[in-house]
Formats: C-alpha cells, structure tokens, sequence
C-alpha cells in the first residue's frame, strides 16, 4: 500500500487505541503510549503492513487496549490475521490483526515502559537492522533481547 494511504489507516487506528494506552512521560511531556512503527516510521514508500507499538492501561487488571480491540473486531473493522501455519496470532504481546475495509495487516505489540525504549526500535527495524543489532551484540559477547530492557552480558544486564 502506497505510504500516505497507510498512513491515514494507522493515524484513524492509533486514535481509536489512544484511550486505551497508559499516558507517560517521555522525554519530559506527558503522552500517550502509542505509536505508529515499522515502514511507516521509516517513511518508505510502499507499505506491506501497519505496526503499533503500545503499552497498554490497564484496570482493576483488565488489559483496556485488548478489551477496545474486541470492540473493534466486533464491529468489523479489525479482524484476526493468520499467521503462514493457518494459525492466529494473537496474545498479550503480539496481536496480528487485518483492517477489515483496505485489507492491510495491523500489527499491535505491547510492551511496558521500562523496555519501550528497545521496542520501539526492534518495532521500527526493519529486519536488517535488527539482525544486524544482534549480531553485533553477540560479537561482543552480549545477548540483545528484544522483548526485554535490551542487552545483557553472561553475568547480567548492562
């Protein structure tokens, strides 16, 4: 899909979520936890899919940004994606989902502050980059975790 199309179905998307993500303080403003990643981040040209990158609020321990994307699976503008095996992927991380109307996948993942920073850029890659991230860290003798606080050494994280 062409860049500014995307684009417009990820901004209608994240406004939809925003509610349902924690409100931070990052680089000293007060935001909301969600942003738009992958292709679209990168600004390039043609999109394969949207990527959002969330922490999600929580009440009285009921994930909120799971419980609005249930609405909008109900109301048919989002649907489950299958993964290559035929299967759904969708759990507390990771939820691959398509927009109903365009067809294009939207991939949600969630994260918690303390390790938004090394989400949002193993969210942005692409693959090459983050291959190359790893490589390099084992190079070193580090392991890079991307779903975690980023690097650690064999006697702990850096």
């Amino acid at each position: 899909m062409e860049l500014e199309k995307a684009k417009e179905i990820a901004e209608k998307m994240k406004a939809l979520l925003a509610a349902a993500c924690e409100r931070i303080n990052m680089d000293g403003s007060d935001q909301q936890a969600i942003i738009i990643a992958g292709s679209i981040r990168r600004q390039k040209p043609e999109v394969g899919d949207i990527e959002l990158l969330c922490i999600p609020n929580y009440i009285n321990g009921v994930d909120m940004l799971d419980a609005k994307i249930q609405t909008l699976i109900r109301l048919d503008l989002l649907d489950y994606r299958l993964n290559k095996r035929g299967s759904k992927v969708y759990g507390p991380k990771n939820k691959l989902l398509v927009h109903v109307v365009s067809g294009i996948g939207v991939d949600i993942f969630s994260t918690t502050e303390e390790c938004w920073p090394v989400a949002l850029v193993v969210r942005t890659g692409g693959k090459e980059t983050n291959k190359r991230i790893a490589t390099a860290a084992l190079k070193k003798g580090y392991q890079f975790h991307a779903y975690g606080r980023g690097f650690t050494t064999p006697t702990g994280e850096i």
